[in-house]
């Protein structure tokens, strides 16, 4: 049997880009994992209980200090002390302002599970299962004091698209949003869920040359459910023309009953893993493998998303208009009345699901170098999407019903990549390796599963969301290399002691080396009059005009083409794809060396030097690729220059 306790906790000042806009968060952790390990003749029974904590705790300068959207004379916004501070302003060509969202969270988890291994004959068998439960308890406000988008439309005269002159700060002087959203409560909201799976594994070694590792895994989890049953999802019908806010166990006029967690729960998580080893000859091994793998973490963000919606928190979406614009203090108080939901889910919705096929050859050159190859493909399916059907070409599609989000698993993904390697051993003194990857890989959500965030531009046009992945890195090289200095006992030079030897003896240190294509960028337009009236922000994507994107030589000043893309005309949709421009790649070479040192009764201690970016290479990290921002087509950020620390440690 073994036990432990373990107990965290840390304190940290948040900072933000404007000083006043900082704020402090505290966090806590404490586990307690006990194990017990029986052997019973060749069998052995693994138990365990792991009983784990978290508390954590943000809150802004201005929480329960100051109230500033009340001083600034602005209505209908949460009166919470907990919850004072900025409202958020976006702008269509500079940037915009958002305040720390106060929160405070709890969790709770008591997980067990038990495993039974049994060699027998040429097999190793294994088989268990576990059990979780989860309880926790959160707030968090998105847009207590309100969040409003500044695009220009007044001031603009309905200009669809506004880049330059300054247009939505002017509208911002005149206290004139286009859009206003604002989402508070419930106060406390309290989840449970629990998850329970099965496995079985056979490790096989049919003979010398061929080994086989078999294995199921079941997983069933159920979703979440708000205990006091403040949840609501909403009912839509097949065309989405109208929708209905549903409550936990409530009955909907489309789909009929919903559940208390108001989704099906998804039972069909029956997971394979397949590897196979063979020995070709001696030195060279053929491997492959298939696996499947489920998201588990999915229904936790899709609750706390569920768990603040009307009646039970204040939820609007208020779109103003030339012939009825908004005026920032009372922006909520002339909202319309109707289905004010901001957020839905399918009832049907099923976890998602990665299914990945490789196959490996490695090859010993002699006792020191070994090459190899391999391939993988990794297909993706029951991906998140979110969508946005109330959005039509010129404005909202359904009556009464403000701006809200879909979320649905319909997303697919498909990964290729092969690698290739060279390998040395530790000998003499010396190891390392190059690896080398090509790799493409395509989506249309980028996300598997609970947090996807990217909208889809037009949701009767699903279809034009098909591009490379946001994280896909097309060439990807990479090397290290591990020494130890030849001086002191055993080695080439110094090997007879003496005091040079104590000095440059036992040394040893490591080098690493990327270098890696760029990850791709989505071009968008900002905070764009019409795509505001459609009731969302950043969607849009302009029109491609089918010239070259990439550009010889980028710049700081002007890191892809930036004419290749145009604005829209007014109500309809870009041309442009997702992930059209291939961002700044990365060139790293760092380095460490190090020495332990022993001395008596238990004593020792360690020296270490290590350098960052050793070259001092300049890499970009960030470009502006919204077509009406200033500052569009620049590189805005650079990752960190040359560093060095030198760290002692002592042991006693």
């Amino acid at each position: 049997m073994t036990a432990q306790l373990q107990y965290r906790r840390s304190n940290n000042e948040n900072q933000h880009v404007l000083p006043a806009l900082g704020g402090r968060s505290a966090n806590t952790n404490i586990g307690v994992p006990v194990s017990f390990n029986i052997r019973k003749g060749r069998t052995m029974h693994t138990a365990s209980v792991n009983y784990s904590s978290t508390s954590a705790k943000t809150i802004n300068n201005y929480s329960g200090v100051e109230n500033v959207a009340g001083d600034a004379g602005i209505t209908g916004v949460s009166t919470d002390p907990v919850n004072w501070g900025l409202p958020a302003l976006s702008f269509s060509t500079i940037s915009g302002i958002r305040d720390i969202t106060p929160s405070r969270r709890s969790d709770k988890r008591l997980a067990m599970s038990y495993s039974w291994t049994l060699p027998w004959k040429q097999h190793q068998l294994r088989a268990g299962g576990d059990y979780r439960f989860d309880r926790s308890e959160s707030q968090s406000d998105a847009n207590a004091e309100g969040a409003y988008v500044f695009s220009g439309l007044y001031s603009g005269g309905l200009n669809p698209v506004v880049r330059t002159g300054g247009l939505d700060f002017a509208d911002f002087l005149l206290g004139l949003p286009q859009q206003a959203s604002l989402q508070y409560g419930p106060g406390n909201v309290r989840m449970t869920g629990k998850s329970m799976s099965l496995f079985f594994q056979d490790d096989w070694r049919k003979s010398a040359k061929l080994t086989f590792n078999l294995g199921v895994r079941y997983e069933l989890i159920w979703p979440f459910i708000e205990r006091s049953g403040h949840m609501v999802n909403l009912d839509a019908n097949d065309n989405f023309t109208a929708v209905t806010p549903v409550e936990s166990g409530g009955t909907g006029p489309y789909s009929g009953e919903f559940p208390a967690g108001l989704l099906k729960t998804d039972g069909n998580n029956l997971a394979p893993r397949v590897g196979a080893a063979y020995r070709i000859a001696p030195g060279t091994i053929l491997r492959g493998g298939y696996s499947m793998s489920f998201n588990a973490g999915s229904y936790s963000t899709i609750a706390r998303q569920l768990s603040t919606q009307p009646p039970f928190s204040t939820t609007e979406t208020v779109i103003g208009t030339i012939a009825a614009p908004l005026a920032l203090r009372n922006a909520f108080l002339n909202s319309v009345s109707g289905v004010t939901n901001n957020y839905g889910v399918d009832l049907d919705y099923i976890l998602g699901r990665v299914q990945t096929w490789n196959v490996d050859l490695s090859r010993d050159l002699n006792q020191n170098w070994t090459v190899g190859a391999g391939y993988t493909r990794t297909n993706g399916d029951s991906l998140d999407v979110v969508r946005a059907p109330n959005r039509g070409p010129t404005g909202l599609r359904i009556e009464g019903v403000q701006p809200f989000t879909w979320q649905t698993s319909e997303g697919e993904s498909v990964l290729n990549a092969g690698n290739f390697r060279l390998q040395r051993r530790m000998v003499k003194g010396i190891g390392g390796s190059i690896n080398y990857t090509l790799a493409k890989s395509r989506d249309d959500a980028s996300n598997i599963g609970g947090g996807a965030t990217v909208v889809a531009q037009n949701d009767q046009d699903l279809q034009a969301e098909w591009a490379l992945s946001s994280f896909d890195r097309r060439h990807q090289l990479s090397s290290d290399l591990t020494f130890e200095l030849p001086f002191g006992p055993n080695k080439k030079w110094l090997h007879s002691g003496g005091t040079a030897a104590a000095i440059f003896g036992r040394w040893r240190g490591s080098m690493n080396f990327v270098w890696q294509s760029g990850t791709p960028l989505t071009p968008r337009i900002q905070a764009a009059a019409a795509d505001v009236a459609r009731g969302t922000n950043g969607t849009l994507r302009p029109d491609y005009a089918g010239d070259s994107i990439q550009i010889a030589g980028p710049t700081i000043d002007q890191f892809f083409n930036t004419a290749a893309f145009t604005a829209p005309l007014p109500g309809a949709f870009g041309t442009a794809g997702r992930n059209m421009i291939i961002g700044p790649g990365s060139k790293l070479l760092n380095g460490q060396i190090s020495r332990d040192v022993q001395m008596q009764r238990n004593r020792g201690f360690t020296v270490q030097f290590t350098a960052n970016n050793i070259l001092n290479t300049v890499n970009y990290t960030r470009v502006d690729t919204t077509l009406n921002s200033p500052t569009y087509g620049q590189v805005l950020g650079v990752s960190g220059m040359r560093s060095a620390q030198l760290n002692l440690r002592f042991r006693f």
